[in-house]
């Protein structure tokens, strides 16, 4: 017997039929889109896990790989993975790579450019960063921060120091949500750079900001870059410096170090209380040297006798008249207020030396200890916070050499100090002692082909501009 709905003209067994085959289909169905769905997601974290794996060890995608990270990016873009899905399995592989695979500053590189280009325009390379610093620092609790230590002999105020607290320093801390903080001692107050090596062998401290005597002691091979007269500008350094970047690592590393920032002392310029017309004035003054073997070399090849007086010392033998002549960087003199005891200063430069920051390698181990993980894991740390370091170099760079160039400026308009400048035949005596500095520190203080080789390179370059 059929029963209807007069009034609506409703078909009722008809209606219970519908619902019954539509949930009979739902039944059988649901179980097969939602396998789908999440054999889909697996396809998608073996895709990712491939991926990362490739990023964080260097490799090229293979054209298979490349074919499949098409399929992920079809997924991000459809919405079959949400962003915040993606973000939780991006984190989750992060995790177990950091435990199973090393990575290295220089694969870290090009790592922004690489895994932007994988995840555009889903993540943003900022987005993707905060998620390995996540990843990375998820073992150290927030009530027991890892805490570097750095000491330096850079000034309050200046660039050296200023750059790293207002950039380095806080986007690490942001990153690792306070897990990862940053102390500095500046100003000496720990010691000459020496000393400073010192206490990073012992283990009291992390890291150091090295002047140049910091990276002679650090790498003697560094000292090739401090021949008199080697650069004429900062655009040589730039190029010397990416060119020969490995090699110099390599030299740190040979002492226990790792040269996390290649950055500049500067340009050295001679200051004195005294007018000086030539090489004859400057060997009646009261020199003081500060920075080691090259400095005293040349020295000698002047025929003058310096006074070695240790950095902290400087101003003070300035101010008591004991010395009255040094050779220091522009940046130096401003910052440490040593200007005020010279009435003159030599142009051109006579030489240039880098600065660097570099970390003790020994920092690795005491991670490992404190936050409980594999040498994979801390060694990935510590690669991670060199990085940040290396990725902040050309504004690091640039803010030094301006204040390097303001000092400047300062001396002449502002502090009334005057330039004075050498006959061509007083600069080429010097020029040949740089010559003769470089023979006898070759193979002795650094490589003989590392000096080779960079001339070399220098030739080339100024072919070419």
């Amino acid at each position: 017997m059929v029963i209807s709905n007069a009034r609506s003209g409703i078909n009722l067994p008809r209606v219970f039929l519908s619902v019954f085959i539509a949930l009979l289909i739902s039944i059988m169905v649901g179980p097969t889109v939602s396998a789908a769905a999440d054999a889909g997601r697996q396809g998608f974290q073996t895709i990712l896990v491939e991926s990362l794996t490739a990023l964080w060890t260097g490799q090229e995608f293979s054209p298979e790989l490349k074919q499949r990270q098409e399929t992920l990016k079809a997924m991000l873009a459809s919405g079959a993975v949400p962003k915040s899905e993606m973000e939780t399995m991006t984190e989750e592989t992060i995790s177990s790579i950091l435990d199973r695979h090393k990575t290295s500053r220089y694969i870290l590189k090009d790592f922004p450019t690489r895994a932007s280009a994988l995840f555009a325009p889903q993540m943003t390379w900022d987005e993707i960063k905060q998620i390995i610093w996540r990843a990375m620092t998820s073992p150290v609790k927030k009530e027991d921060p890892v805490l570097f230590k750095v000491g330096t002999l850079a000034p309050p105020g200046t660039p050296w120091l200023t750059v790293p607290e207002t950039i380095a320093f806080p986007e690490i801390e942001r990153l690792s949500e306070g897990r990862v903080l940053m102390k500095i001692y500046g100003g000496g107050v720990m010691g000459e750079d020496t000393d400073i090596l010192r206490k990073m062998d012992m283990g009291q401290l992390d890291s150091c900001g090295c002047t140049s005597l910091g990276v002679l002691a650090a790498s003697p091979d560094t000292s090739a870059f401090l021949v008199p007269g080697l650069f004429k500008n900062y655009e040589e350094v730039d190029y010397i410096c990416e060119k020969f970047r490995k090699r110099l690592d390599e030299g740190f590393e040979k002492k226990g170090y790792i040269l996390a920032a290649l950055i500049d002392t500067g340009f050295f310029y001679m200051f004195s209380k005294n007018k000086i017309t030539g090489l004859a004035d400057l060997r009646k003054q009261k020199v003081l040297t500060w920075f080691g073997a090259m400095e005293t070399a040349l020295y000698k090849e002047l025929s003058i006798n310096p006074t070695p007086v240790a950095v902290p010392e400087i101003v003070s033998t300035l101010s008591t008249g004991l010395a009255d002549t040094n050779l220091s960087p522009a940046g130096w003199m401003l910052g440490m207020q040593a200007y005020q005891y010279s009435k003159y200063f030599l142009k051109p430069a006579l030489l240039y030396s880098p600065a660097a920051v570099i970390v003790s390698t020994k920092t690795k181990e005491r991670l490992r200890k404190q936050i409980n993980v594999s040498e994979t894991y801390a060694h990935n740390v510590q690669e991670l916070l060199v990085f940040e370091f290396n990725s902040i170099e050309p504004e690091w760079r640039r803010q030094i050499r301006a204040y390097e160039g303001k000092s400047l400026e300062a001396f002449e308009s502002k502090c009334g100090i005057k330039v004075m400048t050498f006959s061509f035949e007083d600069q080429q005596a010097i020029e040949k002692a740089g010559e003769s500095v470089q023979r006898q520190m070759a193979g002795k203080a650094f490589s003989a082909d590392l000096i080779v080789d960079i001339k070399k390179a220098l030739e080339e370059y100024r072919a070419k501009h």
